[in-house]
């Protein structure tokens, strides 16, 4: 049977396939010759509507000519000796050309065949013309718009300022360039232009870019004065859609945890940039004298080499040393929240400002000067950062000005550093004895949550030797990676003991398992372990909202003081002054960049005020100073007597007003205020 169904099955496949091969081929050669031309037409039509506008324009001019041949020879193959309009071949390709762009010439024809192909070409005009001429038009003015959003072209500046990559303080920093008008005007006689012009360089613009800065600036946002370019600053052609070669100064913030970077991957990659910046103007302009380029770090053991990498004038800002030495103080003296922030914030009320010390003032002493000041408080000196001084605050009583001095002062606005008394001025005393500090025998700190400062912190409270700390940390992140992360600062510690603790500080009962009313200071840092800073600050307000329900109202006796660092400034509104303090990290660190920015030697001033082994803002009481309770006092008398003790007043501190949103805090008062003292009431120092 399998033999007979072989057989049949050889017989029929025979049978099948008897043809001829050339056969089938005859049959599919025209499908063989079309397809491959067809295709071929198709690529090329598709490759010229993809290179741009004008190729597009052309095939669309080349459809209106093939078509005007087409219909003007037949107009004249059925027409042409029985019509003068279509009498040869070239009158009557320009008749049907008029008929497809002018539909007004439809009524001039006569005839049933011209009136016919009039008909249809007038209607193919409106086709071609009106539709696919405006379709082009429309689409690739849409693409010019589109490529002018995304910034790709080069801008053409002079002296303007660059602000590298984007981060959620940036709108912060471009609003505190908007607002110090008066700094900002300085800062442009001195580089010779007429207005700010901020260029900003981020990888990819977007409208929310936009949207986020119009949002911060409100009736500040300038489209002239504010340029968004998409780019990376480790590309040369890049950089130079922002005219770097031009520029007059160059910000480089650092990134934040939205870009999903570490800390060490953001200065690794600042530094890059540093580099990248370095090596283009090497090349591009040998001859040419680099501009400012002001750097963000988070890492203060990286500045050396962002100091190196880099040929021309360099100011480095490190984030964390910044903030962390902002927390020490704030862990030793209760209040002084409120000091930073109103010098290190672009709220109203008084600044840390430099001004040129006028050539008549060499060789006057320093602290004749700083008397005869009635509206600044006069700090100290500064020399400019090429010479490679460093910043000289609260300096000794023999010191006389010299010329290329900069003068460091404490105002409400730059021009109160020129208002001099008129007449004589009494010398002030030079110092008699020094107070000794209080010092608490143990300092017990429960912190809450884990950041990339802490290490930074602990090594800070390290320099107060004659001071010592128990700090007991609690958070998720798992112990050994707090240990490592300590360790590999490279800091030992003696007077800081450590307690690690895995805790969930957010739920009641592992909060109060931490007994936090048994310490000195509770501090609740911005955690590193969220992907957001809108979650950190979440997780620090409800640490908050628990320890509310923890401890004893405010006011209580052996109350502990509670310390927040939060990231946005809205939610400051969310927690009651009366009962802890703030710190706006990211606010502070963005006025300090713009500070820097508009005068470069400011940098050495924030890095000699927040240097734990030289000059601090710090409390003195005024028992200490020589009054009681109930006496009046006014600044020119808290002067005199805090420069009996070497130290410089800066104003004084009203414990009675400390649930007020300044604190308490008076800097700077008028010379003819005075104010009753009260219990618990102290002098704001500048102290050695």
């Amino acid at each position: 049977m399998d033999v007979i169904t072989a057989c049949c099955t050889q017989r029929l496949v025979k049978k099948r396939t008897f043809r001829p091969p050339a056969f089938n081929d005859l049959l599919n050669l025209p499908r063989m010759v079309v397809n491959p031309f067809r295709n071929r037409v198709q690529f090329v039509v598709e490759t010229l509507l993809l290179s741009g506008t004008t190729a597009r324009l052309t095939v669309a001019a080349g459809i209106v000519a093939l078509v005007a041949m087409c219909f003007g020879l037949l107009g004249f193959a059925l027409a042409g000796n029985a019509h003068a309009a279509v009498s040869n071949p070239w009158d009557a390709i320009w008749w049907a050309f008029l008929r497809l762009s002018d539909p007004g010439y439809l009524g001039d024809d006569q005839g049933a065949v011209l009136r016919t192909l009039s008909t249809i070409l007038t209607v193919a005009g409106y086709v071609l013309f009106l539709g696919v001429l405006v379709a082009v038009l429309t689409q690739g003015l849409n693409e010019w718009i589109r490529r002018l959003e995304m910034g790709l072209s080069p801008i053409s500046a002079r002296q303007h300022v660059i602000l590298l990559g984007w981060s959620n303080r940036l709108p912060g920093i471009v609003r505190n360039l908007m607002i110090s008008e008066q700094r900002v005007k300085r800062f442009l006689r001195r580089i010779g232009a007429r207005r700010l012009k901020l260029v900003l360089l981020v990888n990819e613009v977007t409208p929310h870019h936009t949207a986020e800065l119009r949002a911060h600036l409100g009736g500040g946002w300038r489209s002239r004065d504010l340029i968004l370019r998409s780019g990376s600053p480790l590309r040369l052609d890049h950089l130079k859609r922002v005219d770097y070669l031009q520029a007059s100064t160059i910000v480089l913030p650092a990134e934040d945890r939205s870009t999903g970077h570490s800390a060490a991957q953001s200065d690794n990659a600042a530094i890059k940039t540093v580099l990248a910046i370095a090596h283009s103007m090497r090349i591009a302009a040998a001859d040419r004298s680099p501009p400012l380029l002001v750097t963000e770090l988070y890492d203060a053991r990286k500045i050396p080499i962002a100091l190196h990498s880099y040929r021309g004038p360099i100011e480095v800002v490190a984030t964390d040393e910044v903030v962390s030495r902002m927390v020490a103080q704030m862990v030793r003296h209760p209040q002084i929240s409120h000091v930073y922030r109103e010098l290190l914030t672009p709220a109203s009320g008084n600044e840390i400002y430099a001004r040129d010390c006028p050539t008549e003032l060499a060789g006057t002493p320093f602290w004749r000067l700083a008397a005869s000041m009635t509206e600044a408080i006069l700090i100290g000196v500064v020399r400019p950062p090429d010479e490679g001084k460093p910043p000289l605050l609260d300096p000794p009583h023999d010191h006389l000005l010299c010329a290329g001095d900069k003068l460091v002062f404490v105002a409400r606005d730059w021009d109160a550093g020129a208002v001099l008394a008129e007449g004589p001025v009494p010398d002030w005393p030079a110092p008699m004895r020094t107070i000794s500090p209080r010092l608490a025998a143990v300092h017990r700190v429960l912190v809450l949550g884990w950041s990339r400062r802490v290490p930074a912190l602990l090594a800070e409270l390290e320099n107060y030797d004659q001071e010592q700390f128990h700090v007991t940390i609690a958070s998720r992140l798992d112990l050994a990676a707090r240990e490592r992360a300590i360790a590999d600062y490279g800091r030992s510690l003696a007077r800081v003991r450590v307690l690690q603790v895995d805790a969930d500080y957010t739920v009641p009962d592992r909060l109060a398992a931490l007994a936090p009313g048994e310490f000195d200071t509770v501090l609740a840092l911005a955690s590193d372990l969220t992907e957001s800073d809108e979650e950190a600050d979440a997780r620090s307000l409800v640490a908050h909202a628990v320890l509310q329900d923890l401890l004893p109202p405010p006011g209580s006796p052996g109350r502990p003081r509670v310390l927040l660092e939060l990231l946005d400034d809205l939610n400051l509104a969310l927690v009651d002054n009366q009962d802890c303090e703030c710190l706006l990290s990211p606010a502070i660190l963005s006025h300090i960049l713009v500070q820097v920015a508009l005068r470069r030697e400011l940098n050495l001033v924030f890095q000699e005020l927040f240097d734990s082994g030289q000059t601090e803002i710090t409390f003195r009481p005024i028992e200490s100073l020589g009054w009681q309770p109930g006496a009046t006092v006014s600044l020119p008398e808290l002067q005199v007597r805090a420069r009996e003790q070497g130290e410089v007043a800066l104003g004084y501190l009203r414990a009675a007003e400390h649930s007020e949103p300044h604190g308490g805090v008076h800097l700077n008062p008028a010379r003819d205020t005075t104010w009753t003292v009260g219990p618990g009431d102290a002098c704001i120092v500048l102290s050695r």
